[in-house]
């Protein structure tokens, strides 16, 4: 009817629990990997290191530097 009230939004409902990182290698986009929007740097690198894509893209090779921005980017750089 007419006289009902407004639902009430659920602020809770409205955050992101995850978020979709981007892994690099020397600038170019090896992986998207879903992690939580509260990762701290140390986990976002750890999560970047182990997928298959980026352990292709090293090929063993050493890394010199890694640039983290979680938790939209993590950069490795060969």
């Amino acid at each position: 009817m007419h006289v009902e009230a407004w639902p009430e939004a659920d602020p809770e409902k409205l955050v992101d629990d995850t978020v979709t990182m981007i892994v690099q290698v020397n600038g170019k986009v090896r992986d998207r990997v879903d992690v939580p929007s509260d990762i701290d740097e140390d986990t976002a690198v750890a999560t970047a290191l182990v997928c298959e894509k980026v352990a292709v893209a090293l090929a063993g090779a050493e890394f010199r530097k890694v640039i983290a921005r979680p938790p939209n980017l993590v950069n490795i750089v060969v």
